[in-house]
């Protein structure tokens, strides 16, 4: 595919750990490339790639599909209306996955498989970097890596963001609370549920249809790739998110809070 004069572009959907030298290649030959997330395993291989994309120059682009979920979309139309923020949450639900490399320690855990979604969703649905975490971790049914974690950010500004995760119940759900000075807006973007909430009154509010986020990425990309619109996710998002998930990773195993690297850099 690499050799192919035909091909425009390629797709990336792997394991984290061969994004290394997949996405160099890629790029090396002419061909703009969509990742799936995360974009590596650790925020050092993630500056990297964000390194040969620049090299490069060819549409470059992250599939943090989660971005176009309509509940996502909703909340970040409506956020303003809440005033200043004063703390975002994000949590997640899955069912134990069967994939064996999940559990592999240098391509799986949940911090980064899963993780990353709210992660990315922090910065995407605030604006704000993140600057410090605290998290732990536990393992119920993977061996070698976690599959629940719980972890609190501190976020330019004095917001507080609360991301926690577990993919050991027979469940699944995706909620996002962001909770401003005039209110509060409560959604699940699995559930396709939005409700704003006023001092003590709640009420639920319509949403536009769901939609295929994967479908919707992969349009986004195209339209990068044909020089329609600039790269919408770019890799620099996709290593921003992996620092938050490095972060998480050594708090959760010095059992202490822990700098989200590069966070000086970028202000």
């Amino acid at each position: 595919m690499l050799e192919d004069p035909t091909l425009d572009a390629l797709i990336l959907v792997l394991p984290p750990n061969l994004h290394s030298r997949l996405v160099p290649a890629v790029l090396d030959a002419g061909k703009a490339v969509l990742v799936e997330k995360p974009l590596a395993p650790n925020a050092a291989a993630a500056r990297q790639l964000v390194e040969a994309g620049r090299r490069a120059g060819r549409p470059a682009m992250m599939a943090q599909t989660l971005r176009f979920n309509s509940v996502v979309r909703a909340l970040r139309e409506r956020r303003e209306q809440l005033g200043a923020l004063r703390l975002i949450s994000l949590s997640q639900r899955f069912e134990p996955s069967s994939r064996s490399w999940l559990d592999d320690p240098e391509a799986g855990g949940v911090l980064l498989n899963t993780g990353v979604h709210s992660f990315d969703l922090i910065r995407f649905l605030t604006g704000l970097e993140a600057e410090e975490a605290l998290c732990f971790s536990e393992r119920t049914v993977t061996k070698r890596t976690e599959d629940a974690f719980a972890a609190v950010l501190k976020l330019g500004g004095g917001i507080l963001a609360v991301v926690e995760n577990n993919r050991a119940t027979d469940s699944r759900s995706g909620r996002i609370e962001l909770v401003g000075e005039r209110g509060q807006l409560c959604g699940d973007h699995v559930h396709h549920l939005l409700a704003e909430i006023r001092g003590p009154a709640s009420r639920v509010l319509d949403l536009p249809p769901r939609v295929h986020t994967v479908r919707e990425c992969l349009a986004a990309f195209v339209g990068a790739v044909r020089g329609d619109h600039p790269v919408p996710i770019p890799l620099e998002d996709g290593w921003k998110a992996v620092e938050m998930v490095d972060a998480c990773r050594e708090s959760a195993e010095m059992r202490m809070p822990r700098p989200v690297a590069g966070h000086e850099e970028r202000r």
